[in-house]
């Protein structure tokens, strides 16, 4: 019993010979008929030739295309055979069919007209060679399968000059037409793609890797400067922003000189997906983020009077509280209570997959992300879920710390780093002696629920200060049930 595959394959041949057969059989029976009288034998001999001659090149040509390049070569590529082929082939079957008919016609006195148009021919060719050359240049182009329909790709010309980069939308006879990024249509002529240098992005693989160079100061530590980096970079993967995941990212140093170290940081994209400068951009963000909060500064250009550069230390009281005071939950403290908040963290360093806190613990530290990244994951099911990863200014734990909540979430080391924590026997002394403290972190931690809230939801209902003064009462109980500061006796 045959497979329905192999009917369907019957019946596409049955399709395409259709015609060409119906002919050939129509030709027979007037054959046979001898027209009807009409014609001479001689004239009638001469017609039936030349309609077995040309629908003899059309069943030809049909059964070549269907059988030999739809069903053979398609099935061994994988993809379909660009159609500009089957074009030429049908353009040279019908040209030697005319050539043999006319021959038959004039009963071989066609040897003057063939030297006739081969001078026409060579006439024509020279008027038309840009568009003969464009057609033979996208011939080529399809059959050095150099990209394909939906390839992103970058036309450059030879020597410099601008660039076109898009998705291949269309290759036919005389251009390749490109989509770009921005919604325009590029038409290129075929000639051009055959002299220009083409960059394919979405071939061997659909990612490709692109950089960002950054230069630091040479006294800072090379393996903690690439740590910094590459957490940086790892916070961005995988968002609807950032790079690919299924790559890891890596940093290199490619240079050295007396103003600082270049390093490389190197990531993977599939630019047809995303906008490499917005990746960049993202990547770029994180970076400055990460090395602010790591205290790094960038290296100068140009150095007129060398200096010793000062770079943060982050293990003491002063990086501490500079630090400190960027923080959302400590705005609106006075400088001498963000120093003694300071004063009471300590510095904690993690390495790659540590778990920082669990889900369901009621330890009570909170921690400061200074270095590194961090997967925030929520157990669902008896699997851990991965909800979002934080980067160096996140700050995580406050809940537990301030109003004895247990975890609700755990969090894991993506890479290695350093936290400040602050723990609640070191801060109660600090809460408990000023009584206006835990009212403010109250309020500041009421709006950053709020704002959680907020990103969560399309839509939150009610005002604002409203919301987040109930919060604020509602916190601020809790937290006077854990530290005596302004409890009523």
């Amino acid at each position: 019993m045959s497979s329905p595959s192999s009917r369907h394959t019957l019946k596409t041949i049955l399709r395409e010979v259709a015609v060409p057969l119906a002919g050939l059989a129509l030709v027979a029976i007037l054959d046979h008929q001898q027209a009807g009288g009409y014609l001479r034998r001689e004239d009638l001999d001469k017609v039936v030739a030349v309609a077995y001659l040309l629908l003899g090149f059309a069943l030809a040509y049909r059964l070549f295309c269907t059988v030999v390049i739809d069903l053979i070569i398609t099935g061994a590529r994988g993809r379909p055979v660009p159609r500009i082929l089957k074009h030429m082939i049908g353009i040279a079957a019908a040209l030697a069919a005319l050539l043999l008919s006319a021959n038959v016609l004039f009963s071989g006195a066609i040897t003057g007209l063939l030297t006739l148009s081969s001078v026409i021919a060579v006439v024509i060719g020279l008027a038309l060679r840009p568009i003969i050359l464009d057609v033979f240049s996208g011939l080529s182009a399809n059959l050095d399968s150099a990209f394909h329909i939906g390839d992103w790709i970058e036309i450059a010309r030879r020597g410099g000059g601008s660039t076109q980069t898009g998705w291949v939308e269309e290759i036919n006879w005389r251009t390749t037409h490109l989509r770009t990024r921005s919604g325009n249509l590029v038409i290129c002529p075929n000639s051009t793609l055959s002299t220009a240098i083409i960059t394919n992005y979405s071939r061997p693989s659909h990612l490709s890797r692109f950089d960002l160079k950054v230069k630091l100061p040479p006294e800072l530590d090379p393996d903690r400067a690439r740590q910094v980096l590459a957490a940086a970079v790892a916070a961005t993967l995988g968002r609807t922003d950032g790079p690919a995941a299924e790559k890891q990212p890596d940093v290199l140093i490619t240079g050295m000189e007396a103003s600082g170290v270049q390093y490389w940081i190197r990531f993977w994209l599939n630019p047809a997906e995303k906008s490499a400068d917005t990746v960049t951009d993202t990547v770029a963000r994180s970076v400055l983020r990460h090395l602010q909060f790591a205290g790094i500064p960038l290296s100068e250009k140009v150095i007129l009077h060398r200096e010793k550069w000062l770079l943060l230390d982050t293990g003491t009281a002063a990086a501490r509280a500079e630090v400190l005071g960027r923080l959302p939950l400590f705005q609106g403290l006075p400088a001498g209570t963000i120093e003694r908040i300071a004063d009471a963290a300590s510095h904690f360093r993690f390495a790659e997959g540590d778990t920082l806190i669990r889900q369901g613990d009621e330890d009570n530290d909170m921690f400061l992300l200074v270095e590194g990244a961090v997967n925030v994951l929520v157990t669902v099911d008896g699997k851990e879920v991965l909800v979002t990863t934080m980067q160096a200014g996140d700050y995580f734990g406050e809940m537990s710390l301030l109003t004895g909540e247990p975890r609700t979430a755990t969090i894991r080391a993506a890479t290695s780093g350093g936290t400040y924590r602050i723990s609640r026997e070191a801060i109660a002394p600090l809460i408990e002696s000023d009584h206006d403290l835990l009212d403010q972190l109250s309020r500041n931690l009421a709006e950053r629920n709020l704002s959680r809230q907020a990103k969560a939801a399309a839509s939150v209902e009610g005002s604002h200060d409203d919301k987040r003064a109930g919060l604020a009462a509602m916190l601020l109980g809790k937290m006077r049930g854990i530290f005596r500061a302004g409890r009523q006796d």
